[in-house]
């Protein structure tokens, strides 16, 4: 099949009428690709069936003539206004029929034999589901579409484990594949009713409350879909239980390991076992509504890094009851937690939640309220001689109890997260109970009174700021929003690379970029949905007349570069990338860059060449917070320089030197004076031609070199400071003056040394160059006579060259060599840089 199969999932509230049903049809007919639709009952049908048959085994059957009655009456509708066909509505409306008769037989029966097994309800329950995939089947053929009926047993293999029915994943893979593959290959949405599967002996078994996430998730693992979408009644995710906090938000990314976190502490929006058949195949996973489909809703995978948001969401499991047992004669006896829990285990009891004191003398666990009294009944029985002989004091239920768990993968390794989510509490006088929390740090949870669970929620959704999240529109791909920072030359050839070249980045590579933020000395322009190429072409012409662009017309978003940082790092970002272009010193911007979660790319030298405390503050951030720093182009411009000596070290070769001409402006001065010409005339027309700053002193000061040649010091591991370089500046002191005119004229006093210096590498068959060398921990910058002969020596003009000696390249070293300068080939190495950041996994 050419295209990825996807699995889309209805809902009971999705499907509770046949309005809400048209809403979902509408969601199918729209999708392209093949698709397996899953469905559950109609909204409030399987309640029904279920308090109807437990009510007939106690002999009541007046309740089953109830929902027999309802069910008629609403099944009819739904066919009535969704089928237009005679045939295909007749063919349901039978179906109906003969599936409530059948529920009321068997509701007869369960009154004579006055009980109800497991296996027996599942029966009942599987026609509301069945009832419905046959409605959405027939009304997609109404409107044209190829649908095909699936039942769950036919697909879903459910087998014995622990005393509990799971699927036997293997089994279902090849049921799928051999039911499935021929379908939709044939263009049809296959249509599966949802929470139910077949059981050990072919009987029909159910997958338990919201079980038809469940189902969606075991079918798309099985034929490796590309995506599942989990149509619901909300949104998405929400941070919190809307009911307690007014201002809560649907969150925008989830990991997998938080996803699940919430499920088993009581966001019903998903099952507990939901994320379980996806992780091994990485597929993902999307939570939205199917009454407003295009938001984008809550998106849960395995590579959603964390956001500057440590805590994503919160929430309460109520109706709970706190069993403790202590008593001092507990400490050191062992294996008393084991009959604990091996007693309820045997009871069947769920445990939610456990603490235990390190001085082993109480073990105190949540469970279910209405499991309490059986729970303590249970512990009085297993203990009883612990109990007469007071080796255990005191064994107690304390009801009315809620379990709050506060979820987040940026709480891993981040300090304080414990120490704000319970000062937050306190603030509220809420008295926390008892508290856990598992060494992945993903989770903490901790029990309070049920009375108290709404000022809990609100205290600690403001704490965490969860009011500030916003909702991210989902992209396939790798997607990328870019902040470039410094919109000189290099910037704007930069953008006019990304332009040219988006048909290949989309097509070929699958990179989304989105230039979100360009920003100057004038100002910060941003776009939430990027800048669109008018504005970009329009920025660049506003710069070549040397204007603000904070003039742009149809710039609705322009800030002071003062205020703009906290205006950009507020935004919702993909994978955010802060690229620094100009020539500042930067450092502080770029701290606050990687602490709002953006990589970093860099042109510019200066926060490379930061002090080495400052410089190793910057990596460690990066390294904690799992993003990335790369500065290709501050050294060589677009030559693979950097990435060639990560390579070597990678490979485990020890480089043992580097020499280079790191300075096309100065290359060229020396080929100038080569070729004849003075210094002071080299110098010139340099400057003349544009090669050198504004300022040529910036250039010869030599201060350039050295900035390039600690950054690769540093590359290869050295610890040193721009003041341990030794550096010779191409001009004399004395010579230097504010006025570039002036400091020009001040050169020719210079001239007479450097032919002198020129002859005499002459007489020796060298030549002159300004070199970088660093060897041995040790750096030296300044002009030198190297053999006319080597590649060093044979280099002309503005280009770059580095040798790279190492224990592999002794003899024979490596070199790189070409254009070192220049805004085309500067901007080229920013972008493959930004390119290979976008292709990494997070």
């Amino acid at each position: 099949m050419n295209k990825k199969v996807e699995v889309c999932k209805f809902g009971g509230s999705s499907v509770g009428t046949p309005k809400n049903i048209a809403n979902a049809l509408s969601v199918i007919c729209n999708h392209e690709g093949p698709l397996i639709t899953v469905v559950s009952a109609m909204g409030g049908v399987t309640d029904r069936l279920l308090t109807s048959a437990i009510q007939a085994s106690q002999g009541q059957l007046e309740e089953c003539k109830l929902t027999c009655s309802h069910m008629q009456k609403r099944y009819t509708e739904a066919i009535e206004e969704l089928c237009k066909d005679e045939t295909e509505a007749k063919k349901l409306k039978q179906y109906a029929e003969e599936s409530i008769n059948e529920f009321e037989t068997i509701c007869k029966s369960l009154k004579v034999l006055k009980e109800h097994t497991p296996r027996i309800l599942d029966a009942i329950v599987a026609r509301g589901e069945r009832f419905c995939a046959m409605l959405f089947c027939a009304a997609l053929k109404d409107k044209g579409k190829k649908a095909v009926y699936v039942d769950g047993t036919e697909l879903i293999s459910l087998a014995d484990q622990y005393d509990q029915l799971s699927p036997d994943m293997e089994a279902c893979r090849n049921l799928a594949n051999n039911k499935l593959q021929p379908l939709l290959e044939n263009h049809e949405v296959v249509m599966v009713p949802g929470f139910i599967g077949r059981g050990p002996i072919g009987e029909v078994r159910t997958l338990g409350r919201g079980g038809s996430d469940y189902s969606a998730t075991i079918l798309a693992s099985s034929i490796d879909a590309e995506k599942v979408t989990l149509y619901k009644e909300v949104d998405g995710l929400l941070t919190a239980d809307p009911r307690f906090v007014k201002d809560a938000r649907v969150v925008s990314e989830l990991h997998y390991r938080e996803a699940t976190e919430l499920a088993y502490y009581g966001a019903k929006v998903l099952h507990p076992r939901t994320i379980i058949p996806l992780i091994d195949k990485k597929i993902p996973l999307v939570v939205k509504s199917s009454f407003n489909p295009s938001f984008p809703g809550t998106f849960i995978s395995c590579s959603t890094k964390e956001s500057q948001y440590p805590v994503k969401a919160l929430t309460a499991m109520q109706g709970q009851a706190l069993i403790a047992v202590e008593g001092k004669g507990m400490i050191g006896v062992p294996g008393i937690a084991a009959r604990t829990f091996s007693a309820m285990a045997k009871a069947n009891i769920s445990i939610s939640f456990i603490s235990q004191s390190s001085s082993e003398a109480s073990i105190c666990f949540v469970v279910p309220e209405e499991q309490a009294e059986p729970a303590a009944k249970t512990l009085k029985e297993e203990f009883h001689w612990e109990l007469k002989h007071h080796l255990i004091e005191d064994l107690h239920a304390y009801k009315g109890l809620a379990i709050v768990a506060v979820v987040g993968l940026g709480m891993v390794g981040a300090p304080g997260i414990a120490a704000r989510t319970f000062n937050a509490v306190a603030e509220k006088n809420v008295n926390i109970i008892a508290i856990a929390q598992g060494s992945s740090e993903l989770n903490i949870s901790f029990a309070v009174k049920e009375a108290e669970v709404k000022d809990t929620l609100v205290a600690l959704h403001n704490e965490y700021r969860l009011e500030k999240l916003q909702a991210l529109p989902y992209r396939s791909g790798r997607s990328i929003d870019l902040c470039l920072y410094g919109f000189g030359q290099i910037g704007q050839t930069l953008c006019k690379q990304i332009t040219q070249q988006k048909a290949y980045f989309e097509d070929i590579l699958q990179i989304h970029s989105k230039q979100i933020a360009i920003a100057d000395r004038s100002g910060m322009w941003i776009e939430e949905a990027g800048l669109t190429s008018e504005q970009l072409d329009q920025a660049i012409e506003l710069k070549k007349a040397k204007h603000s662009l904070l003039s742009a017309e149809n710039a609705q978003n322009k800030f002071p570069l003062t205020t703009s940082f906290k205006k950009l790092f507020d935004l919702p970002l993909h994978r955010g990338i802060f690229v620094d272009m100009t020539a500042d010193e930067s450092h502080e911007t770029l701290m606050e860059a990687l602490d709002q979660n953006f990589h970093i790319v860099l042109a510019n030298k200066k926060p490379m060449a930061v002090e080495q405390s400052k410089f190793d503050l910057m990596f460690e951030k990066a390294r904690k917070k799992n993003l990335h720093i790369r500065y290709e182009a501050t050294v060589g411009a677009g030559l693979p320089i950097l990435d060639t000596i990560h390579k070597l070290s990678s490979a485990g070769d020890e480089i043992f030197s580097i020499q280079g001409c790191l300075s096309g402006t100065l290359g060229y001065i020396m080929t100038a004076i080569e070729d004849g010409s003075t210094f002071s005339e080299a110098v010139r027309a340099a400057y003349e031609q544009g090669f050198t700053e504004p300022d040529p002193r910036e250039d010869l000061s030599g201060m350039d070199v050295a900035r390039k040649a600690l950054i690769l010091a540093r590359t290869l591991g050295y610890r040193l400071n721009i003041e341990d370089i030794e550096l010779s500046p191409l001009f004399r002191a004395d010579l230097s003056h504010d006025n570039v005119e002036k400091f020009l004229e001040n050169l020719k006093e210079q001239d007479d040394e450097m032919q002198a210096l020129h002859k005499k590498s002459l007489s020796e068959k060298k030549t002159l160059r300004y070199l970088a060398s660093i060897e041995k921990g040790r750096i030296k910058v300044g002009i030198e006579s190297i053999p006319d002969h080597s590649p060093l020596g044979r280099l002309r003009g503005t280009n770059n060259q580095v040798t790279i000696c190492s224990r592999r390249y002794k003899d024979n070293p490596m070199i790189v060599t070409g254009p070192g300068a220049g805004a085309e080939v500067t901007a080229a190495g920013v972008l493959n840089d930004i390119i290979a950041l976008a292709l990494m996994d997070e």
